[in-house]
């Protein structure tokens, strides 16, 4: 049978607004699952993912990153018997488009490298003195369940990276950025103005966390300007802020709490 012109445009029409709407759909589940995930999840897993005092991270070289969407959406639906609890009460379409944004978190995760056995040269107290003090990497960062929680929790970091590996990470911080991990700054039509962490964006929204830790999902439509700044919160100068023995202490400190970690925290829970 053939069709006239105006039949076909109008297939063709048809075909195209529904797979706009089906692209629009994932942009707005993935949108969603940012969302959800701050709300829910970002209190114990952490911010990034990274994991946090009360949980293990989920985008990092772990088990739970060999976990499928079906088992990571049973867990987050039933929960544990390790302690986390059930959120089936947020509806089986929250919990799918957590399980995607994780697969995204875990898919921009940077490789890890392995080393229990990191050599430590410097002065782990001296360090501890300068993370909690001069440093200042107790603004962002948790550390055996004390400081910030804008950043990655950094209880565990040491443990699966070297001395060198743990220094370039300080004095060059932004060497790969993660997308999750970007500050800009966004400016909407009633002018307001938010600097913070990229932690999502898509077509028709943006998930921004400013370092007060408050989440702000913004539709793109209220956006008038987005100024990406390629790097992270992480401050870039530590190389001139910190002497060499200094950053040599900060390392060894983050090497020597991995391997001693607090007898009430409970590990790959």
């Amino acid at each position: 049978m053939w069709l006239r012109p105006v039949e076909t445009l109008l297939l063709v029409a048809i075909f195209f607004g529904c797979a706009s709407l089906g692209i629009q759909a994932q942009s707005s589940d993935a949108g969603r699952g940012a969302q959800c995930f701050m709300e829910y999840c970002a209190g114990c897993h952490g911010a990034d993912g990274m994991g946090g005092d009360k949980a293990p991270g989920l985008a990092s070289a772990s088990n739970s990153t060999q976990l499928s969407d079906s088992e990571l959406f049973r867990i987050v639906h039933d929960g544990t018997k390790g302690g986390m609890p059930p959120f089936a009460q947020i509806g089986d379409a929250n919990i799918r488009a957590v399980v995607q944004f994780l697969s995204k978190l875990r898919h921009n995760a940077s490789p890890i490298g392995a080393s229990e056995e990191a050599v430590v040269t410097g002065d782990a107290e001296a360090g501890r003195t300068l993370y909690f003090g001069k440093a200042e990497c107790s603004a962002c960062h948790l550390m055996q369940g004390k400081g910030g929680f804008i950043a990655r929790n950094l209880t565990a970091y040491g443990r699966t990276r070297t001395a060198d590996e743990i220094l370039h990470s300080i004095t060059d911080p932004d060497t790969p950025l993660l997308p999750s991990s970007q500050v800009v700054t966004v400016t909407t039509r009633t002018g307001q103005k938010l600097t913070g962490a990229l932690r999502n964006e898509d077509s028709f929204t943006l998930a921004l966390q400013t370092e007060d830790g408050r989440y702000h999902l913004l539709e793109r439509s209220d956006v008038t300007d987005v100024h990406y700044t390629e790097h992270s919160l992480m401050p870039r100068d530590y190389k001139t802020r910190l002497s060499p023995k200094e950053l040599n202490d900060i390392v060894g400190f983050l090497i020597v709490e991995s391997r001693n970690p607090r007898p009430d925290k409970v590990e790959g829970r």
